[in-house]
């Protein structure tokens, strides 16, 4: 089993949970994605990324990604050494 970022499914998660509560139109989920992500400090411009993954959470409002953006890095704050 793979892991990925928590704050990446984060992100996927509020954007599965505004869509059930009926504050975002299905049409506006990618945006809504990427404002989920830019709060949580992630920039990504893989936009298939973005769609695939709102077509998942159409799919399946549980969703869990099976991949990360393209151009996605991890910043977890400075490293202690």
């Amino acid at each position: 089993m793979a892991t990925y970022d928590a704050d990446l499914q984060a992100a996927v998660d509020s954007t599965s949970v505004a869509r059930a509560a009926g504050t975002t139109l299905d049409t506006d989920l990618v945006d809504y994605l990427r404002l989920q992500l830019v709060e949580r400090d992630i920039e990504t411009t893989d936009d298939a990324w973005l769609q695939r993954t709102v077509e998942c959470l159409l799919a399946d409002r549980d969703y869990m990604i099976d991949f990360e953006p393209s151009d996605f890095v991890a910043d977890h704050g400075p490293s202690a050494t």
